[in-house]
């Protein structure tokens, strides 16, 4: 892979991103995995490329497009972890109903 390959990449990372960010805002948390998933590897072949040679051009750009990635994540693990939070409270309530139903069936 050639160096200049890396910005390519990288913005179709961003591009990822922010679908995925979407996505979690809609809650399709099936899409964001598949999605995730791409992203990842897009992330690792970039993350393969030796990038000392580029310009401070390139440089700025490269620090831009993971900044940008990384503040997409970060408001996807927000959405996210309110989710699971969403989540652990509807199975808490399951089992406490599970528990009282095996209360009442045994008397």
């Amino acid at each position: 892979m050639r160096v200049l390959d890396i910005i390519p990449r990288l913005e179709r990372a961003l591009a990822e991103s922010q679908v995925m960010l979407v996505a979690a805002q809609d809650g399709c948390w099936d899409d964001l995995i598949e999605l995730e998933t791409a992203r990842r590897d897009l992330i690792a072949e970039a993350s393969r490329v030796e990038t000392t040679v580029l310009d401070d051009a390139l440089v700025a750009r490269k620090k831009d497009l993971i900044r940008d990635i990384l503040a997409a994540d970060a408001q996807i693990k927000a959405l996210t972890q309110a989710w699971m939070g969403e989540l652990q409270s509807v199975l808490t309530s399951v089992q406490v109903e599970r528990k009282l139903i095996r209360a009442y069936e045994s008397r």
